[in-house]
Order: C-alpha cells, then sequence, then structure tokens
C-alpha cells in the first residue's frame, strides 16, 4: 500500500554529470615533460665583424671615393725626328731619348669630391650597423633560445603541480607568460638577423650578393644539438666572408 504512494518512479536513479577540472594548458600545449633535459646554452660564433664589414664594403659594385683614381702612364720619347737630326727647339736638359711618366685623373671639382665622400661615409656607416646589428641578434637569438627552454620546464612543472593540487594557477601563469616572452624576444632577435643580413647583402655587386648572403646565413644558423656532444654546432658549410677585391 506505501509503495503505490511512493513519490519517486521505479527506474534506475539519474546520476549527475561528471565535471572535469579546468585545466589550465601550458603556452605550446604539446605534452612537453619538464624531466626532459632541455636546449644547452650555445654561445655565438666568434664572427670577426671587422672582416664582415670589408667583405661588405669590397663587394659594393663602385669604387671607393675615399681615394682619387690616378693613372701612371709610361711613355717612350725621342727628340731625334725621321732624319736623325736633334730637335734644335728643344731647350731642356733632357738627353735624346728619355721616359716620360704622366700621371692622369679624373676633373672632380672640390664640391662634388665632397657630395661622393659623404655617401660613402653614409654607406659606411649603414654598413657598420648593419653588422653590429648582425653580431648581437646573432648573440641574443641564442640565448633567448635556452632561456626559453628552461622556462617551458619549469612551466609543464607548474602544470602538474597546479592539477595535483599543490600550488594555485598563479604558479603555471607566471611561467605561462615568461614562455610568451621568451618567444617574442626569439621572435625579435630572428627579425634582427634577418634585416642585418639582407641590409648587408643589399649593399652587394649583384654578381656577388648570392655568396655573401650564403655566408651570412651560415653563420647565423640556428644552433643544432648534437645528442652525441655535449655541445652544439653550427652548419657552416665550409663557407666563407668575399675576398676584400674590388673590380671597377
Amino acid at each position: 500500500m506505501a509503495g503505490s504512494f511512493w513519490p519517486w518512479a521505479k527506474q534506475a536513479r539519474q546520476t549527475p554529470p561528471e565535471f572535469k577540472p579546468y585545466r589550465l594548458p601550458t603556452m605550446a600545449d604539446d605534452g612537453h615533460n619538464y624531466h626532459d633535459n632541455p636546449a644547452p646554452l650555445v654561445k655565438a660564433p666568434a664572427i670577426n665583424p671587422d672582416a664582415v664589414f670589408a667583405s661588405v664594403m669590397a663587394c659594393y659594385p663602385a669604387p671607393s671615393s675615399f681615394n682619387i683614381d690616378i693613372e701612371l702612364r709610361g711613355q717612350l720619347r725621342s727628340r731625334i725626328d725621321d732624319d736623325g737630326e736633334r730637335d734644335l727647339f728643344d731647350t731642356t736638359d733632357l738627353g735624346s731619348n728619355y721616359v716620360g711618366i704622366v700621371a692622369r685623373m679624373p676633373l672632380y671639382s672640390f664640391t662634388e669630391i665632397d657630395r661622393e665622400r659623404d655617401r660613402e661615409y653614409k654607406r659606411r656607416t649603414d654598413a657598420a650597423s648593419a653588422v653590429a646589428q648582425f653580431v648581437a641578434a646573432v648573440a641574443n637569438r641564442n640565448h633567448a633560445i635556452r632561456e626559453l627552454a628552461l622556462h617551458r620546464s619549469l612551466e609543464a612543472r607548474a602544470a602538474i603541480r597546479v592539477q595535483q593540487g599543490i600550488v594555485g594557477a598563479s604558479e603555471q601563469v607566471t611561467y605561462l607568460e615568461k614562455v610568451a616572452g621568451g618567444q617574442r624576444t626569439l621572435i625579435k632577435a630572428e627579425a634582427d638577423i634577418m634585416q642585418s643580413r639582407l641590409s648587408m647583402s643589399a649593399l652587394c655587386d649583384p654578381a656577388k650578393q648570392e655568396q655573401m648572403n650564403h655566408f651570412l646565413r651560415s653563420v647565423s644558423a640556428v644552433p643544432r644539438h648534437d645528442p652525441r656532444s655535449a655541445a652544439n654546432r653550427y652548419n657552416t658549410h665550409n663557407a666563407g666572408p668575399i675576398r676584400a677585391s674590388h673590380t671597377p
């Protein structure tokens, strides 16, 4: 009798849905294991900035205007005419035969020379700035790779600590912001390398531009980790700078 007045229907009991706790993803969200060894710090290659600068200036398509072009021409002269007689109107102390050296130089006004030198000075300072930016950007890029690897490891560790309830989410958020900042630094360094590399290559003659660009690419390559060694190596492809020779 009491069963007929029972207010609940005879059916399977309704179970509440399972709510999974919120999991804050990492920046890359690639399941990075914090036990993995982060990429070691790789020192930037020993780039000789003076040699790079001289190489960039040597491959410029125009000759330097800092040195006035002087051409020396030698000529053998004789004061004996076709009849074997000496020229009687010659009152110099030179002998019958002599060698003359004549200096030829282009006719430039002082204003034109100053203008050309100002242009070359600007070109030299632009090249020097590009070389300095290139060397600094390569070192900053390698430093950013190491810093980013360490922050990613700490971020992965913090994610596990948050999931286990050991610490609050603020610890993971802190490292997430550091990873994001490290990636921005890495992108900025790569962009600086690209800008300075293209700036120096643009100063070269088209026939030498590819050689210069290949050399700069080789010395600024991203360091590759060799598991057989504790040090990273750069893939230079046996490239070298352009020799300091110029063809006007």
